[in-house]
């Protein structure tokens, strides 16, 4: 069995949030779904299928949103009200690649052994949100680096709308090993305080290099975190926050 340490972070910025209290609780993707039914009697029995899904994990949207973008993707209409510049927040920058990163839920995922923890789309989903929006996907250890997980995708060809609910999947969370995951919560505000600074160097890893424009690789990232000791003061940290 591996422990996976998890924790949201809904960080301020500007005072525009959402609520802590409404974060989704990472949740199997097996949860509430007849594999008989969804799968067929035959896939069903199958363990690579079975076994996929035990160890992947979805992500709901914390809110209920439905925005529109105008032709020309220069203004952007709600179904719903909400308040001044929330919206654009939340959505964040838009640009013609239409890749969209949500601001929130920002979420935090720890473990004490080496393990790979893959985002991917909510491929087993059927929703508006996964009809106009395709989930990008994303690899790290998460024993080697330690940095906030929040939702990403593009619109898809033609598409000018984001939909999604509070029982929409937002994001599939799968951690890459065959032992069971046990999900322990614990309160990341120290991260936001008094040990800010952990999350601050490890976002500025990638900058102050020769040439910014060429992308860090991931192991110059793991081999300073080893060399900076990142991982004991982590794990001390988590463990002295447990829920």
């Amino acid at each position: 069995m591996k422990t996976v340490y998890w924790g949201t972070f809904p960080a301020e910025e500007n005072g525009v949030q959402v609520s802590e209290l409404r974060y989704a609780e990472p949740v199997s993707i097996l949860k509430g779904l007849k594999p008989k039914e969804f799968f067929g009697p035959n896939a069903s029995m199958c363990p690579a299928i079975v076994d996929e899904g035990k160890n992947t994990f979805k992500i709901n949207s914390p809110i209920d949103i439905d925005v529109t973008f105008a032709e020309d993707f220069s203004a952007i209409d709600s179904k719903y009200p909400s308040e001044d510049g929330f919206l654009q927040h939340y959505i964040g920058p838009f640009g013609p690649d239409k890749v969209i990163q949500l601001a929130q839920p920002t979420y935090l995922f720890f473990c004490e052994d080496p393990l790979l923890m893959t985002q991917l789309p909510p491929y087993y989903e059927q929703s508006t949100f996964t009809e106009h929006c395709m989930g990008l996907s994303a690899t790290f250890d998460i024993s080697s680096w330690f940095r906030v997980v929040k939702p990403a995708f593009k619109l898809k060809d033609g598409s000018r709308r984001i939909a999604m609910s509070t029982d929409d999947a937002i994001m599939y969370l799968k951690f890459n090993t065959d032992e069971k995951i046990k999900l322990v919560r614990f309160d990341s505000s120290p991260f936001t305080k008094e040990h800010k600074d952990v999350l601050e160097h490890m976002l500025a890893f990638k900058f102050h290099k020769k040439n910014p424009l060429v992308p860090t690789k991931l192991i110059a990232g793991y081999e300073a975190f080893k060399r900076a000791r990142y991982h004991k003061k982590i794990v001390k940290i988590i463990k002295e926050n447990i829920l």
